[in-house]
């Protein structure tokens, strides 16, 4: 990656897209920081079985993904920097119970709150760099910023929080409670108030009826629809990577190692892929084949190197992370297409809603697909390649229709 070409887009960017793209690195740092050890401590320290460490977990993702809609229209009508701020607090307040929480009715409330943040601040964050960008290409390259950022944060997380898991897991979480904190200061602090911002009046119409008009936005749900699928995909390195690792006898150093090339990749390619291949190839073939390589990469699970068998997985995270580099950018760049300014929050929060729906579908059906003892694997990961050749084809399509006269909103 050349720092030149990161250094020109980070100093075209205002101070508060700077601020923004800086929350990437710091939310996945806290974030990862935490979560990948939450689970053995569950088990491990606490002594909770499987069931009830799923329930914790579950109810995080649930939290978070349920309730994006909500989170993303209160930032439309109360201000999106108050939504950020406001989710700040909250996590400070989850991962802080999680450190200390010893019995099952703390913990879940931790891990509530913990996912209410990200539902209350991830739509009013990426609503506000929306419009910090006013026209496609620079929307396209401060996503792919964010994204660079965010990478940085992954790969950085799960060091410093194995660093102070061999303390105590307390310091783990309240490690990542402080460094919420010192966000909240920085950001009421330096970032400033949005005064464009559109705000939706109370008054002028219910909030439902502005959900129902989402709904029945054709151009809009199509592109969801078929973005579903990278939701879908990315949640498998969390069901399918690990179940594949654990059927073929390696040790979860390999899971560690996909999400290290994952993040190593990330850090290097984001910017200068982001950069040039929507210019050779165009935004929306773009996308399609992001898409395609996500899908595409499972295949890796039919190969069978006796030399290393751990050459499937090296082949898989590549792949699998190029496809995520393409695609991921784009899609959060191309929701303002779809809307009205004063609606930002509101789309950017029924489309990450809409995303985890998927994902978690995605794990009820695949986790009883996996569990089919007598079921040959070749059907899961070929269909899995052919949902990303069918998703990546639709999402081309949708998005070619924007280039008619009148199809972007913003």
């Amino acid at each position: 990656m050349r720092a030149s070409h990161l250094l020109h887009d980070w100093r075209e960017i205002s101070v508060a897209g700077r601020i923004l793209v800086a929350n990437g690195f710091t939310f996945n740092l806290g974030f990862y920081m935490l979560l990948p050890y939450l689970a053995d401590h569950l088990q491990r320290t606490l002594g909770l079985s499987p069931w009830y460490t799923g329930l914790v977990i579950g109810l995080r993702v649930l939290s978070q993904q349920g309730l994006f809609l909500i989170g993303g229209t209160l930032g439309d009508y109360l201000g999106y920097k108050r939504l950020i701020l406001l989710g700040c607090i909250v996590r400070v307040l989850g991962f802080a119970l999680l450190a200390v929480a010893q019995q099952l009715p703390a913990l879940l409330a931790g891990a509530f709150l913990t996912g209410l943040a990200g539902a209350l601040f991830t739509p009013s964050s990426n609503a506000y760099l929306a419009y910090e960008a006013p026209d496609a290409d620079r929307r396209d390259r401060i996503f792919a910023l964010q994204n660079w950022s965010s990478s940085t944060g992954m790969f950085l997380g799960p060091l410093v929080g194995i660093v102070l898991l061999s303390i105590d897991f307390m310091l783990v979480g309240l490690g990542a409670a402080l460094l919420f904190l010192v966000l909240l200061c920085a950001q009421w602090r330096f970032l400033p108030e949005l005064t464009e911002q559109e705000k939706r009046q109370v008054g002028h119409s219910p909030f439902w009826r502005q959900w129902l008009t989402m709904l029945r936005n054709p151009h809009f749900m199509g592109f969801v629809a078929f973005a579903c699928a990278f939701h879908l995909f990315f949640h498998q390195l969390y069901l399918s990577l690990p179940n594949e690792v654990k059927t073929r006898g390696l040790d979860a150093g390999v899971i560690t190692a996909v999400f290290m090339i994952s993040s190593v990749l990330g850090i290097l390619l984001q910017v200068p892929l982001s950069r040039r291949v929507p210019g050779l190839l165009g935004r929306s073939r773009t996308m399609g084949l992001g898409l395609a390589l996500m899908g595409g990469s499972f295949l890796w699970f039919l190969t069978h190197f006796v030399s290393d068998p751990r050459l499937s997985f090296v082949g898989f995270g590549v792949t699998f992370s190029l496809g995520s580099m393409l695609v991921l950018p784009l899609l959060a760049a191309s929701v303002p297409r779809f809307c009205e300014r004063s609606e930002l929050g509101s789309y950017y929060g029924l489309y990450s809603c809409i995303g985890g729906l998927a994902a978690f579908s995605g794990h009820l059906v695949l986790g009883a697909l996996l569990s089919l003892e007598g079921l040959e694997r070749v059907w899961i990961w070929s269909g899995l390649a052919t949902i990303g050749l069918v998703a990546g084809f639709g999402l081309y399509r949708q998005m070619e229709k924007l280039r008619q006269p009148g199809g972007e909103k913003l």
